[in-house]
Order: structure tokens, then sequence, then C-alpha cells
């Protein structure tokens, strides 16, 4: 057997003599898996809002750019 497989092997015998859970740790483990999902959700919606800001704003500043860029080549050619 390799390194691996006995590590396996000895997951599963501990796994196999742990008791079953009180109803009192499924509540924590219930309530540790609502909380990280949260987590997630919340740093996915920040991500996903500041990369629209982002967006949002080089757009906004592109074209700000570009009616500068025309408003000075308008005044260069009325003189």
């Amino acid at each position: 057997m390799n390194p691996y497989e006995i590590e396996q092997i000895e997951k599963q015998m501990r796994a196999g003599f742990q008791l079953p859970l009180q109803m009192q740790e499924w509540s924590d483990v219930e309530r540790k898996a609502r909380q990280e999902r949260a987590l997630i959700l919340a740093k996915m919606f920040r991500e996903f809002f500041a990369a629209t800001y982002a967006k949002i704003t080089g757009a906004a500043r592109q074209v700000r750019s570009t009616a500068a860029d025309c408003t000075g080549a308008r005044l260069r050619h009325d003189h």
C-alpha cells in the first residue's frame, strides 16, 4: 500500500469510531454553515459591485476625456 491509501484507511477508521452528533451539535454545525454561506455571498456581492463600479467609472472617465478632446478641437478650429 502507498501512503495515500494508508491515510484514507485511517480516515475511514476514525470516521467509523465517531459517535453520532447530539441535537445541539447539529444546530451548531448548521449555524456555522449558514454563517459561512452568508460570508461567501457577501464577498461575492462586494466583488461584483466593485467590478461594476470600476467599469462604470472607467466608461465615464472615457466619455469625459472624449468630450474634452472634442471641445478642445472645436475651440482650435474656431479661431
